[in-house]
């Protein structure tokens, strides 16, 4: 974006390119299964307005009667502090507008009323009022009367209320009301003085003339919307029109990409092999596959202003916890103390959690109902040129495409363990256990983790924080409601049979002044206050509750007391908050995404990618400075798995299909350079390198008598085959090969992605379309973004009106004539004189 003047005003010299190209953030619109939401112009025509403050531009309606209603007014820009700007006072705004008939002073105005648009203008204070610290979500997030409704456990429960706000204007559909949001401080004084002083001109009378005028320029169409079926009362344009949508001659050519991203998923102990026994019980040769604990939390966040998300504490506090987690169990527990125990540890980071958890029910429902590779039977080799390679230990599916089977090997999940917004307790020292005996039908291990997780936190290392059961109790309809987080994505989609517990920083409601969903959950809003040791402490509780779970025999016939010793005597040390690796990590997650840390984990992971496929796809998109943690869209540049097959890419392949030239599309593997490809964000590969890292300390093959690691001297690299010299791993293990991650050698890759897209969605051989899946149930959401032109943005100019054009050209016009009857009479008699 372009940055603005040093003393931006329209006024002064050298400002032109400042407001020509006005540095915001916009309200974007998305589509979903029942239609739309999010904001945009009407059509591919700008939307212009004088700029006025919109309470000047309500003031005439406070009564709310519309008195003056029907009059021509002028159009109009509403201009709107942070602190005002809620799902209320936007229709007060719509509706006076509704009222009024637009003039054509600065064009034709074919559809809508005068409101052309709204600029929120950043508070010039950091104690803003309590509006400004608002949630945009319902006080049900993802909840009742959302698109993700169906898919949230008792998704009537009030959890964004307590002073939140609630108030669910990022569900609103505001077609028609192209909205951003600026930051920079000289432009909001500017903008706001000018409104002000425009307003108190006309504040009278909304139609007196408005020249001359400051106006702004919306040039922000981002697809159709605002119509609605009279018979269904449906709205007549949603993502799947968009995604489906075919031009006059029938050519599949999508308005929209769905949102998406790839989520991270890490096992403890020696890495999940290739060849299992898909069962958590005994099989005829003896060998077994040990049921699954899932340590999980999204790592997204959204707001209005899809640039502006920082999650501080809705997303990064969370990622920030299940890390430290990890690093504890990897750097304190050797693999085969933790192959000894009943369950498995799997460390599960999800994405795009705020859309109707894609992420985490993706993952859930390939692992717990099960995937079925239609074109790939067992798996491909995912790098054709590898596939003579001992060391290869990741297999694929081409349709529906899977750049990685792992999951395949996983046990039964057996209970999950998830976290959210432990950042800011509101003050106390108190956490909170959601979930428990509610959540899988009274099967006892939900239960089970939730008393582990209290009789843990009162040991003696918790810095005076604790943690109790959560004070939710049934609903009317019979249900317990779970926070909108991933352990409402396995309660469903076991309908009920598997449960677990989720930490939580609030008890019934989100703390007050959470910020849920807001543009300003930022450490840098002077809003968000995070505590580091309660992240500290809820990442020490997490690692040993895993430990614990675990530790819980096929009979549930370990005491929940006992399983708390066992886990607090393998894992005696806490997470330390001023710890090198939790100030680094804390340093990134919640100030600079483009740190030195992600970078090098990240470009580890570019370059062993490199060498695996023989593609370097370059750097993923970073997470920015500050983080901005919104999905984004899913398609080949931004997390979406593709193949390349004799030189061409593609979304998938079924086999037997047929190109854009009618020619057969050959099959994988008949080219040495043929591979699965992906491309996932920084963040998401750093994630990866860092679970690599992070867990792959048990390996080293050095462990003392009572299971503890004992870190060897690491060898450094740039890639994994750096690494031969690495001495400390089982080398009679392909599983456990030297692994490069963040610059050192670990022993084995234990980390995974895995598709984080809706359910409902199946990506086809041509990149960038994808099917409604036969099966498809209907419940999820289906949330996607429209293609953006690229020459969206605003621009604010002078407008003095015709009259000042009309006044210049007659006495240019004049003067003109003048000076030919003065040429002409100066010929004639240059002409007499005989000089001409």
């Amino acid at each position: 974006m372009t940055a603005a003047a040093d003393n931006p005003s329209l006024n002064e010299p050298f400002n032109g390119a400042t407001f020509e190209s006005l540095p915001h953030f916009p309200c974007v619109t998305l589509y979903h299964r029942n239609g739309r939401a999010g904001c945009g112009t009407y059509g591919h025509d700008v939307q212009t307005g004088r700029l006025l403050h919109w309470t000047d531009v309500v003031a005439d309606d406070a009564d709310g009667d519309g008195g003056g209603g029907g009059t021509t007014i002028p159009p109009y820009v509403a201009v709107m502090e942070e602190d005002s700007y809620d799902a209320e006072n936007v229709a007060r705004l719509v509706y006076f507008s509704s009222l009024h008939v637009p003039g054509e002073h600065y064009g034709t105005v074919e559809e809508g009323g005068p409101l052309r648009g709204v600029l929120v203008l950043a508070s010039s204070s950091s104690s803003s009022s309590s509006s400004s610290s608002s949630s945009p979500e319902p006080l049900a997030p993802q909840g009742e009367g959302t698109p993700s409704s169906s898919l949230s456990v008792g998704n009537s429960h009030g959890w964004n209320s307590n002073g939140n706000g609630g108030d669910g204007l990022v569900n609103a559909d505001m077609y028609g009301v192209p909205t951003v949001y600026v930051r920079d401080a000289g432009l909001v004084s500017y903008l706001a003085e000018t409104a002000r002083a425009q307003s108190g001109s006309s504040s009278s009378s909304l139609s007196e003339s408005p020249y001359p005028s400051i106006l702004a320029e919306f040039n922000y169409y981002m697809g159709p919307g605002g119509e609605v079926d009279a018979e269904s009362g449906k709205a007549v344009y949603d993502s799947k029109k968009c995604l489906g949508w075919r031009d006059a001659d029938g050519k599949w050519t999508p308005r929209c990409a769905p949102l998406g991203g790839n989520s991270v998923w890490a096992a403890a102990g020696t890495p999940v092999p290739l060849d299992v026994v898909i069962d958590d019980k005994d099989d005829d040769d003896g060998s077994t596959t040990r049921p699954t604990v899932l340590v999980s939390t999204s790592i997204d966040s959204t707001s209005m202003f899809h640039d502006l998300s920082p999650g501080a504490n809705n997303a990064a506090s969370n990622v920030l916890a299940v890390l430290m987690a990890a690093n504890l169990i990897g750097s304190t527990i050797n693999d085969g103390t933790l192959d000894s125990l009943h369950g498995r540890i799997v460390f599960a980071l999800f994405q795009g959690e705020s859309y109707g958890y894609v992420g985490s029910r993706n993952f859930l429902k390939d692992v717990v109902r099960g995937f079925a590779c239609t074109n790939g039977e067992d798996g491909i080799v995912p790098s054709v040129h590898k596939r003579g390679d001992g060391a290869t230990t990741v297999r694929a599916c081409l349709h529906p495409l899977r750049a990685d089977l792992t999951f395949e090997g996983l046990g039964r999940v057996r209970g999950m363990i998830a976290v959210d917004q432990v950042g800011n307790l509101g003050g106390t020292r108190e956490t909170y256990v959601q979930g428990g005996d509610a959540t899988d039908g009274g099967g006892g291990y939900a239960s089970f983790l939730s008393s582990v997780m209290v009789e843990l936190s009162g040991s003696d290392d918790a810095g005076g924080y604790s943690s109790r059961a959560s004070s939710v109790g049934v609903q009317e309809d019979g249900t317990y409601p779970l926070p909108p987080t991933p352990l409402s994505s396995l309660v469903r989609i076991s309908s009920g049979g598997t449960g677990g517990v989720v930490l939580t920083g609030y008890d019934d409601a989100f703390v007050a002044g959470s910020m849920y969903h807001s543009h300003l959950d930022s450490t840098t809003s002077g809003l968000q206050n995070i505590d580091v040791n309660a992240i500290a402490y809820a990442a020490t509780l997490l690692a040993r509750t895993a430990v614990a779970a675990a530790y819980q025999d096929a009979d549930n016939g370990v005491d929940y007391a006992a399983a708390a010793a066992y886990a607090l005597e393998l894992l005696p040390n806490a997470v330390d908050p001023s710890s090198e690796t939790f100030v680094d990590l804390y340093g990134c997650l919640f100030e600079d995404g483009n740190c030195e840390t992600f970078l090098t984990y990240g470009g580890v992971e570019r370059v062993n990618d490199a060498v695996r496929t023989g593609s370097d796809l370059g750097m993923g998109v970073p997470l920015g400075t500050p983080p901005n943690y919104y999905v984004s869209i899913y398609d080949s540049s931004n997390g979406q798995a593709f193949v390349r097959a004799s030189g061409k890419y593609y979304g998938s392949l079924t086999g037997g299909e047929t190109g854009d030239d009618g020619a057969p599309i050959k099959g994988y593997g008949e080219n040495d350079a043929d591979a699965v490809l992906l491309r996932p964000s920084l963040f998401e590969m750093s994630l990866f390198g860092m679970l690599n890292d992070f867990l792959g300390r048990g390996s080293f093959a050095s462990g003392d008598e009572d299971g503890k690691v004992a870190a060897p001297t690491l060898v450094s690299c740039k890639v994994t085959s750096d690494c031969s010299s690495a001495s400390y791993c089982d080398s009679g293990s392909a599983l456990v090969v030297p692994t490069c991650a963040g610059g050192r050698c670990v022993c084995g890759s234990r980390s995974h992605y895995h598709p984080a897209l809706d359910e409902a969605l199946i990506a086809v051989a041509k990149l960038g379309r994808f099917e409604i899946v036969g099966d498809d149930e209907g419940v999820s959401a289906l949330y996607a973004e429209p293609y953006w032109s690229s020459s969206v943005g605003v621009r604010i100019y002078n407008d003095a009106g015709v009259d000042p054009g009309v006044y210049a050209a007659s006495i240019g016009a004049a003067f003109a004539l003048a000076c030919i009857w003065f040429v002409w009479q100066l010929k004639k008699r240059l002409v007499k004189e005989k000089v001409y």
